[in-house]
């Protein structure tokens, strides 16, 4: 028995851009960019229907995160830079360090690492001590980031412990993620083989039924066994990771995974091959 129909929502309707929006988020998740920024974008255009709303600034500023995910900082910057102006001049510091943080995110990724970290420590300055304390741990999180590509260790690492005690407070999964991630990662790229393997599991730990989250801790313990020689291993994670990138639409990931494992054999790239391992 057919039910009611249900008419399609006019593109001037707020429920159809908070639909969109919340659909772009999803993407965003999987580390799926393309449509992500293809969702923020037509939000964005859906939210400009009505002048003044924060909605426009606030999904523009997602729109920069987009870009830094996609290499396009110059896009990413004057995104940011365009919304952190608006929230300056109506004197809202929790989305000014929102965008701050954005742009901090964009000038790593652009190796503008200064500017990063004068962005991420503003963003921080700006914020009250309680009440915003998840933007204040993605503020420590990102200045750990930038710390560590300069190489300076111990003060990454103490961002970091400051990022993963507020989320512990909180008990958010997806920072707490990313944060023993990228300690993960650090101690990866310093040599310290055994504090990385511990933050790994940390991390996976966390991962709370996100696929796209596990898949990105299965490759870096792929590259962590790599680097110990363990390659029966390291196939078995990589091609775990590799199909659930594929799975997702992940298709930088995907294209990372499989650079990775040509590194190692050539061979174990072709569709078929994969497909044919990942079941066995």
């Amino acid at each position: 028995m057919l039910g009611p129909k249900i008419e399609a929502l006019p593109d001037d309707h707020p429920s159809k851009a908070r639909c969109l929006e919340n659909l772009s988020w999803l993407f965003h998740s999987v580390g799926n960019w393309v449509e992500c920024k293809r969702l923020i974008t037509h939000t964005l255009k859906l939210w400009r229907g009505w002048e003044g709303d924060q909605r426009v600034t606030q999904t523009l500023s997602f729109l920069s995160a987009a870009n830094q995910q996609m290499n396009f900082p110059e896009e990413g910057v004057q995104q940011a830079e365009k919304a952190l102006e608006i929230f300056e001049r109506r004197g809202d510091p929790a989305n000014q360090a929102r965008c701050l943080i954005y742009l901090a995110y964009v000038f790593r990724d652009d190796k503008r690492l200064g500017a990063a970290e004068d962005a991420a420590s503003h963003a921080i300055d700006l914020l009250p001590r309680k009440g915003e304390q998840f933007l204040v741990c993605q503020g420590h999180h990102i200045l750990g980031d930038i710390y560590r590509s300069k190489g300076v260790t111990e003060k990454a690492i103490h961002h970091y412990e400051v990022a993963l005690e507020i989320a512990s407070n909180f008990d958010w999964h997806i920072p707490l993620f990313w944060t023993h991630f990228s300690l993960a990662q650090l101690f990866f790229e310093d040599g310290r083989l055994n504090d990385a393997q511990t933050h790994i599991e940390r991390a996976k730990s966390h991962t709370v039924n996100n696929p796209y989250n596990s898949a990105r801790a299965s490759l870096l313990q792929a590259r962590l066994w790599y680097g110990q020689h363990t390659f029966e291993e390291v196939k078995t994670e990589a091609l775990r990771a590799l199909g659930v990138f594929e799975k997702l639409g992940a298709t930088e990931d995907a294209e990372d995974t499989r650079k990775f494992l040509g590194r190692m054999d050539p061979v174990l790239v072709t569709p078929m091959n994969w497909l044919t391992m990942v079941s066995s």
